[in-house]
Parts: C-alpha cells; structure tokens; sequence
C-alpha cells in the first residue's frame, strides 16, 4: 500500500512540476522582446521606386537595420524574399523596430522623398503582439512567426508597414508620410549622371513601356490608395446548391486591395477588412476536387463596396457571398446588407476539376470566364 501511495505522490508531483515548467514557458514567450526579422520594401508596380538609403532602427542603442535591395517595384505587400545579414543573425533574435528612415525616388514622379520618424508607441505594441501571438498555420498544423517587415511606398510619400509571414501579411500602419525634399541626381547616385542628364531623364529611363503608358493613360491616382485602405465590417459566406459539396476550409484564402493576404484557417481575429480582390477555393463533391479562383474587378468592387456602406450604413455587418450551382459551372457574387444586394458581375473565374479518371492528366480546367491567360492587374497593386 505504501508502494503505490509513494507511486502516487511522485506522479503528482511530476504533473506540478511539469506545469510548472509549461506556465514558465508560456510566460517568457508572452512576455519575448526579441524576434528574428528582416527588413525589405516594395511599391507599386505602375509606380516603382528606388531608394538611396532605408533602415528600420531597433533597440535603445541606435541600431539600424538596412535594405541593401535598392528597387521596389511587385506590389503593394509584396516582399522580394528574406535578406539577412550575419550581423544581424542573433541566437535570441533582434529588438523590435522602433523608428524608419527611408529615401526615395519615385520614378513616376521624378520626385524625391524622406521619412525620418519613431514608430508610436501604439506601433510599436501592435506589433510587440503580432511577433508574440504569431499565427496557426492549420493546413501544416504548426505556429508560424511573422519574419519580414516590410516598408511600402506610395506616390505622394505615403508609407504603409506591413507583416509578412508565410501565409500571411497585415498592414500594421498605413498613415506614415514623408516629405519630399530637393537633391540632384548625383547627391542620390554619384553613378546615375553617367547615363542621364536629369532626375526626370533618370526617371524616365527606368520605368518599362507599359509603365509609361500607364501613366499617360491615368496619371498618378493619388486618392485611389485611400480607398485600398478602407474598411468594413463584412465577412465570407459561401454556398453550394449541391449539399454534397464540402468547402475546403483549410485552403480557403483572401486577398485584399490594401495588400493584406490571410488564409481563413489561419484563426485571424480581424473585425474589420478592406474590400476583397481575389478569393482562392477548393471544394470536393464526393471524390470530385474542384480548385476556383476569383478575381473581382477594381472599378466595380470600388464602387460597389462605396454604395453598399454610405455614410448611413457604415457600421452595418455585411457578406459577401460566393453562391455556386449544382454543377459547378455558375457562380453568383455578390455584397448583402439587410437583403440588400450588389453582384459583382465582371469577376473572372476559373475553376479546375480534379476527378479519379482525370488525375494525370495536364490539363483540368473546367470553368473559364474570359478570354486570355492574363487577368487584369489593379491600377494601383
């Protein structure tokens, strides 16, 4: 008797001891001030810079972290891949930044601009919270960090921030302004007068025929980036009229104007979102898979998005639903606020249909709503 009392104790005290050492972790991970990440930027593609100088500073020591890639030109919230450099590559990892200095050339332009600023101290907490909370990937089921932070620039100076991850990228700041300032071509690059006469010559000279067509055609869109970074208070719904379909939920990801990317497995608590630009699904029906791609059209998800939440309606929940026919070949898009409903009529589609008796094949495209490969990219992407 006293064997198995003696048995017990031991175990209860291995169980005290090993919550113990559970809290004790979860507490130094919620309470961690030092992460691993790297710096990068991006900007538009119509509207492409280059930069002179960028650093993320951290710590209370002055420490900066410097962009050594001079372009930024693949998009809003896009990030060219992790830089490190093995100065920076610490075991415990780096303080979070805390201040920006960045100077450019917008080659649209043909202006130069300089931010210089300490992230608030709002700023700074959110994304204190965003390196410790992390994120669930549930289709690898395992918890991701967030590992770039990503400096964006716009025309007329502004600067977004974002967190990017695998999987995952938020806007954690999108009201940093910088100034523009005057400096020659050779105070910018002492090489650069080599092949041109001027800052609007230099300018000029690297922006492609598309790019400057582009431009000719819509000028510079200084607002448009404002309504990108518009939120509402909506969510997904998705419905199938065969009851045997089954959404895969795992798969299901968004993509927004303002450049944030989210899988919805991923657990993401955001209330409120910017206006959807592309949806990704997968779905089977028995052994059937069907793979689907939604890209909602810019001026109509501006528009529609506008008139659906006036000023009047701007704290209402809406939902944005995607409705798909018994045979999978139709599909009805649309914004509903109170039974009120707005389609977006022009999404391209395209579906692919995975069967047993197709599964080797190249080729399985099902649904396909418009001409070409291409779908057209967003003014201001």
């Amino acid at each position: 008797m006293k064997k198995y009392l003696l048995m017990g104790l031991v175990a209860i005290c291995l169980c005290i001891v090993e919550s113990a050492c559970n809290s004790r972790n979860d507490m130094n991970y919620s309470t961690r001030t030092k992460f691993p990440w790297v710096p990068d930027i991006s900007a538009p593609l119509n509207y492409p810079v280059e930069i002179k100088y960028a650093f993320l500073g951290f710590g209370t020591d002055g420490e900066r972290y410097p962009v050594m890639e001079p372009l930024g030109n693949i998009g809003i919230g896009v990030s060219m891949g992790k830089v490190s450099f093995e100065d920076y590559e610490r075991e415990e990892g780096l303080d979070i930044p805390n201040s920006m200095e960045v100077l450019w050339l917008s080659y649209a332009e043909s202006k130069f601009y300089k931010l210089h600023t300490t992230f608030s101290k709002n700023l700074q907490w959110e994304i204190l919270q965003l390196f410790r909370q992390g994120y669930h990937n549930k289709y690898d089921d395992k918890h991701e960090n967030y590992s770039t932070l990503l400096i964006t620039m716009l025309p007329g100076g502004k600067v977004w921030l974002y967190m990017n991850g695998v999987g995952r990228t938020v806007l954690v700041c999108d009201t940093l302004q910088a100034e523009p300032i005057e400096m020659t071509l050779e105070e910018f690059d002492k090489d650069a007068p080599n092949v041109s006469n001027s800052v609007q010559e230099y300018s000029e000279g690297n922006l492609d025929k598309e790019q400057i067509a582009d431009i000719k055609a819509n000028g510079i869109p200084f607002e448009l980036w404002e309504r990108y970074r518009e939120r509402f208070n909506y969510d997904f719904k998705f419905e199938f009229e065969d009851k045997n379909s089954k959404l895969d939920s795992l798969l299901l990801s968004y993509r927004f104007t303002n450049g944030e990317f989210f899988y919805a497995s991923a657990g993401i608590n955001t209330e409120l979102l910017s206006r959807p630009k592309e949806l990704y699904l997968e779905w089977n029906v028995g052994d059937t898979k069907y793979k689907g791609r939604f890209f909602l059209n810019e001026k109509e998800v501006l528009e529609g998005f506008s008139k659906m939440y006036s000023s009047t309606k701007r704290s209402q929940k809406g939902t944005l639903i995607v409705k798909t026919s018994k045979y999978n070949n139709k599909f009805d898009i649309y914004l509903e606020i109170e039974g009120n409903k707005y389609f977006f009529k022009k999404t391209k589609i395209h579906v692919f249909r995975i069967t047993p008796e197709n599964k080797n094949d190249d080729d399985h495209l099902y649904y396909w709503n418009y001409e070409g490969e291409d779908v057209e990219q967003y003014l201001g992407e």
